[in-house]
């Protein structure tokens, strides 16, 4: 066998070698576009509201830079809205704390823990506590919206079969947006500037229609769009903080400005004034 025999059949060789190991790579999943699997466990399914709910959770494919979502909803909506970010093997665990006053009610409370495009869900109840009437008002009541910032007339949106009737925010972390007249099969897509409103720490926010978890909302950027049904009257787009409403902020510092202005006057005549 002559030289360039060996060197072509060396050639096949390694590039035979290489497609097996190739194969065996893929196989493995690390090329493979596979969900990363996602689970939480609780250290319980019954606690009273002076307990610490333990939430341990595994993610089989650690991405540097990606956090996990937990959002606690429960009889008042949303309870706590936290990002962790997991340790090198995947673990992470998070406590909740039933003392909270937004956890004062029996009933069941919703643990959801998203990472990427997967997530998981649990379930735990709460006894010995107050049992929530249906009377009872939740925190968007008229005084809320009264003393709310309106963002109505300065954010982008478009609305199918209802109709915005403002979109405010009554905290520093959420926009609500109150819909009339919504009918079955409503759209609404809303365009969130981050001088507005931004968004969790993966880029995300988190909707609630009638204070219920939105599982149909799609986001694109900083675009979302929320179908809701006949039945909607509110839509919440929660993230980490909402910048107040520069409006209010203008008329503080002209406040400011024209006090400072008085203060100031009334001094230098004072001090031009002849000594009697």
């Amino acid at each position: 066998m002559n030289v360039q025999s060996i060197v072509l059949l060396m050639a096949v060789m390694a590039v035979g070698s290489m497609g097996a190991a190739s194969q065996a790579y893929a196989a493995e999943g690390l090329y493979a576009d596979t969900p990363v699997p996602l689970d939480i466990d609780i250290n319980g399914d019954t606690f009273d509201h002076a307990s610490t709910i333990i939430v341990d959770g595994q993610i089989g494919d650690f991405r540097v830079g990606t956090p996990v979502t937990l959002i606690v909803s429960g009889q008042t909506g949303v309870v706590t809205i936290e990002q962790i970010t997991p340790s090198s093997d995947g673990s992470f665990s998070f406590s909740i704390n039933t003392a909270s006053p937004l956890m004062k009610y029996d009933g069941e409370y919703k643990i959801k823990a998203t990472y990427g495009p997967n997530n998981d869900v649990a379930y735990v109840t709460l006894e010995g506590g107050l049992v929530r009437e249906a009377t009872v008002e939740t925190h968007h009541d008229d005084e809320a919206h009264h003393e709310a910032a309106d963002f109505t007339n300065e954010l982008n949106y478009n609305i199918s079969g209802g109709m915005v009737e403002s979109i405010t925010s009554t905290n520093d972390d959420s926009l609500l947006i109150t819909i009339h007249d919504a009918e079955d099969g409503s759209e609404l897509t809303i365009t969130l500037p981050d001088d507005i409103i931004t968004p969790f720490n993966d880029g995300t926010f988190f909707v609630l229609v009638n204070g219920e978890e939105s599982d149909d909302a799609e986001q694109n950027g900083n675009v979302i769009t929320i179908p809701f049904d006949a039945e909607a009257t509110e839509i919440e787009i929660v993230g980490t903080h909402v910048v107040p409403e520069f409006g209010t902020i203008a008329m503080i510092v002209l406040a400011v400005a024209i006090v400072s202005i008085i203060a100031v006057s009334a001094r230098s005549r004072l001090s031009i004034m002849p000594r009697i």
